[in-house]
């Protein structure tokens, strides 16, 4: 499952370069196929690292400026403060959603009573 999450991550990142003249055209809709596409992300590192939630918000943060990073790189633009703030959000649903998930998919330990 890590290697899925992290090779995902660095899709998006290609796919960031690859894809600029389709960034141009399709404006702010753009953004909302990138929070889903980080949701997916957020969900993919949540189930591969279910013991460390830190390390999975730290990850998601890097992912959404190492995307940032690459939009600049590519387009020579910041792009706004809202990007930001839909790939975070994007981001941090995907987490949520792999919470949930996580926990489905994981039996729950039993508890063992106190005598």
């Amino acid at each position: 499952m890590k290697i899925i999450a992290w090779s995902y991550i660095a899709a998006l990142v290609a796919v960031t370069f690859a894809h600029l003249n389709l960034q141009a055209q399709l404006g702010d809709p753009f953004n909302m196929y990138r929070a889903g596409a980080l949701c997916v992300a957020g969900m993919l590192a949540r189930l591969a690292y279910p013991q460390s939630p830190s390390f999975t918000c730290l990850l998601m943060i890097g992912s959404v400026s190492v995307l940032g990073l690459s939009h600049f790189l590519a387009t020579g633009s910041y792009g706004s403060s809202m990007d930001i703030i839909v790939d975070m959000s994007g981001g941090l649903w995907g987490i949520a959603i792999g919470a949930m998930l996580s926990r489905l998919i994981t039996p729950t330990s039993k508890r063992t009573a106190l005598y």
